[in-house]
């Protein structure tokens, strides 16, 4: 009895001598992938102010409602539907004079409303011209983007992984062997930078002016990831 179990186990360690032996031929690699591409960008979002102060605070609203209302006509008159501009910010502040030795004197209030207003590229110098005219005066900020943004991303990481991949295909070409399997992929961060212009337009337009040319740049896009493959 004792004999048979010896000749069972000796069999089965045989058996398995190929496998290990298999194992220890494949060879484990991990590379890098990264991508980076620049887009040209289709959307811009122009972030405008309406400020307005008035020794009252009820003619501070009064006028902020007028100057906002004016500047919304001239975003209909160009074509700008409700759903493209969003309130960021609508605040009431009051505001004071200060002598040394003195207590603070309520000089009056300002009242302050930031709009954001999402339109084309080839259309921002002409809204920036027309709302600045109708009552804007300020410009905060124009940030252009892509209005795919989700798809820009994704085609980045797909990029990424391309490259690591041929990366691989590389290496296993080196040692004279294969990509047999695709262990981990490990996304080490996507990344998506718009064109930001920060800017200050305190006087508007004069009548006469046009439509500021305002060069959009490239969006930056990219991806990084790590991908552990094994070569036989």
């Amino acid at each position: 009895m004792l004999k048979k179990v010896i000749l069972v186990l000796a069999a089965s360690l045989l058996l398995a001598v190929p496998a290990f032996a298999s194992e220890a031929t494949k060879t484990v690699v991990q590379v890098s992938g990264t991508s980076q591409q620049e887009v040209t960008p289709d959307t811009a979002r122009i972030s405008l102010v309406v400020n307005s102060i008035q020794d009252n605070i009820e003619k501070a609203k009064a006028d902020n409602v007028r100057q906002v209302n004016k500047v919304l006509a001239a975003l209909r008159e160009q074509g700008i539907s409700s759903e493209q501009i969003k309130t960021d910010t609508y605040q009431i502040n009051p505001l004071y004079n200060y002598e040394k030795d003195k207590l603070p004197v309520l000089k009056g209030y300002q009242v302050t409303q930031r709009m954001e207003v999402r339109t084309g590229i080839e259309q921002a110098g002409t809204i920036i011209n027309e709302v600045t005219q109708a009552g804007a005066n300020e410009i905060a900020s124009i940030r252009f983007e892509t209005a795919d943004e989700t798809g820009s991303k994704d085609k980045a990481l797909q990029e990424a992984i391309q490259d690591a991949l041929r990366k691989a295909e590389v290496i296993a070409g080196t040692l004279h062997k294969r990509v047999a399997n695709i262990t981990l992929i490990n996304e080490s961060g996507v990344f998506y930078n718009p064109v930001m212009l920060e800017t200050r337009m305190f006087k508007a337009v004069s009548a006469d002016s046009g439509a500021p040319n305002i060069p959009a740049g490239k969006v930056t896009v990219g991806a990084n990831v790590q991908v552990t493959v094994e070569l036989e």
